[in-house]
């Protein structure tokens, strides 16, 4: 398929019967879904599965030339995340516990915020854009990114120490 897919706000409980490749974006946030089984493996533009009902990734793209976006479900993991998201990453508002399975290279924005994260252990090791973990329950900084391309975003955290922080931030350090 060379366009987008759009099967938002829907009552779908499945995505089982979806195309495998999507030239544009693919687009199944607000449907109640508690998985990405059936999803496309390859989708060229976007893949938004916000406002759902997730409990795990597994099932999603595994490669993605834009955003994704998973913000606002009940994941608890990562794992099953895309290995390659061209631009953004959010994950946001979910049941996190760890970053593990999170991709390792992000070109944009990576957000975790708002999430039960004790440490950044499986964090991407290079942002491109912003680095959003605020409002979550880090002790350490261990596993954060090495580079992050523009803002650190830290507050709002239990942190004991700065040890692990990033080595190169080309923006500003908001602890």
């Amino acid at each position: 398929m060379g366009g987008s897919f759009y099967c938002n706000n829907n009552n779908l409980e499945t995505l089982k019967g979806a195309p495998e490749y999507v030239g544009g974006n693919f687009d199944c946030e607000n449907i109640n879904l508690q998985s990405l089984e059936g999803a496309p493996q390859y989708v060229r533009g976007d893949f938004y599965c916000y406002n759902n009902n997730l409990k795990s990734l597994e099932g999603a793209p595994q490669y993605v030339g834009g955003c994704f976006n998973c913000k606002n479900n009940n994941l608890e993991t990562l794992e099953g995340a895309p290995q390659y998201a061209g631009m953004d990453f959010y994950c946001s508002n979910n049941n996190l516990k760890s970053l593990e399975g999170a991709p390792q290279y992000v070109s944009g924005y990576f957000n975790c915020s708002n999430n039960n994260l004790k440490s950044l252990e499986g964090a991407p090791q290079y942002v491109g854009g912003d680095f959003d973990c605020k409002n979550n329950n880090l002790e350490t900084l261990e596993g954060a990114p090495q580079y992050v391309g523009m803002d650190f975003y830290c507050y709002n955290n239990n942190l004991k120490s700065l040890e692990g922080a990033p080595q190169c931030v080309s923006g500003d350090i908001l602890f």
